[in-house]
């Protein structure tokens, strides 16, 4: 079972929203697209720059640094998945009115 934090309150992640921030020391991004939110760690496995003013597009995003794509739900790399490791994704729920990862 996971060991769920709060990382801040539900309403303030709305559709379209982004959250930066730092949770036992890893660095996230959480995103809320479509209702749907995702949990990433805000570092380009590849490049190891943040991700956070990365576009978004779908379940996507790109790396504003260079241009590397992500899946947001899984992590994988969209442009070389045979050889570039993924972003490490988290669980996030909402749990009464707080975001937890």
């Amino acid at each position: 079972m996971p060991d769920w934090t709060d990382i801040a309150d539900a309403d303030a992640l709305p559709e379209g929203g982004r959250l930066c921030l730092k949770v036992k020391d890893q660095p996230l991004l959480v995103l809320n697209v479509a209702g749907a939110v995702y949990a990433i760690e805000n570092v380009c496995p590849h490049a190891g720059r943040p991700l956070e003013a990365g576009e978004v597009r779908g379940k996507t995003i790109t790396c504003p640094y260079h241009g590397y794509a992500y899946n947001l739900a899984s992590g994988a790399s969209l442009d070389q998945p045979d050889i570039e490791p993924p972003v490490r994704t988290y669980p996030v729920r909402v749990e009464g009115a707080k975001l937890q990862v």
